[in-house]
């Protein structure tokens, strides 16, 4: 009689970059327990990038916590709790320290657990939550601190090459086939991104016309694309009143599979912290992302083909954004689009 299958949840509380961070940590369980039976938790609608990926059982859904009025809300969270103690899971990693977690990892009951450190949640009742807490990045990447939660459970294999994956469905390359006829996106063309979620993460709208007029002055057909939220294509709408050259635009026209496949196919890509690095990561497409506020160390795409640019931090007062409170004193601001030219120049030569 072979041996129990063992069932695994991963519970990722975040966005779409974040539930795409965690395929390196499905691939490991799955290459340690190839028959085991692994569930993903993610709020709502963030999993729709792994939904292809025949990995993984079932993906599970909880309400953000703003998504619900709070009787709605308690009723779904008692039916999401119930469903998973009923599931009777082996061993539970959660990676990320919303207070609900705490309530998750009890319901598991029986499991085996591990749960991300976090100096505001060295409570009682957090950490006697879990079996085990494991560190939090610190100067790592979150690609290794995720991978740190099976040592914690000592569950080890083979060390082995990490990257990330994504399975790209039939329907998905057939509709951007569909999109590159319609809009004439033949031959050699570049991707940029210019948006991310988090305004304090953005670069200027003139430094991206500027990379814009540069390639297409090279004869390189620009592909620019972004959410379908307004904001995100009136930044769109915003670069191409300041372009001299046309662009290919794409805004809110693209779901994410559409963009990855987009983004695999092209020259080079050009983005933010945001999750279409992530995806370039994914498709193994060579780029540039530019960091601001967030830690590169922790958060850059996980691909040593996308080079970084970042801050220093030694870099003169922002007349714009230097008075300013929180992340946006850390800006993209200088950053200049020469220099963003000159790598992508390294890459594409």
């Amino acid at each position: 009689m072979g041996e129990k299958r063992k069932r695994f949840l991963i519970a990722i509380l975040r966005f779409h970059g974040d539930v795409l961070l965690t395929t390196p940590l499905i691939d490991k369980i799955k290459r340690i327990h190839p028959k085991s039976i692994l569930d993903l938790l993610v709020y709502k609608g963030t999993g729709v990038l792994l939904e292809a990926d025949k990995r993984i059982n079932h993906i599970l859904e909880a309400e953000p916590s703003s998504g619900l009025n709070p009787i709605k809300r308690l009723i779904e969270e008692i039916k999401l709790l119930r469903q998973l103690r009923k599931a009777k899971y082996d061993y539970g990693l959660f990676l990320t320290t919303q207070w609900r977690m705490a309530l998750m990892g009890r319901a598991l009951r029986n499991a085996k657990t591990a749960a991300v450190d976090d100096i505001k949640r060295r409570k009682p009742f957090w950490v006697n939550s879990f079996s085990s807490i494991f560190p939090e990045a610190g100067d790592s990447h979150i690609v290794e601190r995720n991978l740190s939660a099976l040592k914690t459970l000592g569950i080890e294999g083979k060390e082995e090459k990490v990257s990330l994956s994504l399975t790209i469905p039939e329907k998905v390359e057939e509709s951007i086939n569909e999109m590159r006829k319609k809009h004439s996106i033949t031959g050699d063309y570049c991707v940029f991104h210019p948006v991310s979620r988090r305004d304090s993460k953005q670069w200027t709208k003139e430094a991206f016309a500027h990379v814009v007029d540069h390639y297409r002055n090279q004869g390189l057909p620009v592909v620019i694309t972004s959410g379908p939220e307004d904001t995100e294509r009136n930044y769109l709408n915003d670069i191409a009143a300041i372009t001299k050259r046309d662009f290919i635009n794409l805004g809110g026209k693209t779901s994410l599979l559409e963009l990855a496949v987009l983004i695999r196919d092209a020259k080079f890509f050009l983005g933010l912290d945001s999750v279409a690095s992530h995806l370039a990561a994914a498709v193994g497409t060579s780029g540039v992302s530019l960091f601001g506020p967030s830690n590169p160390l922790n958060w850059k795409p996980w691909s040593e083909r996308i080079t970084v640019i970042s801050r220093g931090g030694s870099e003169e007062f922002c007349q714009k954004h230097g008075h300013l409170e929180g992340k946006y004193k850390n800006c993209l601001c200088y950053i200049s689009p020469e220099r963003v030219i000159e790598e992508i120049d390294k890459i594409i030569i």
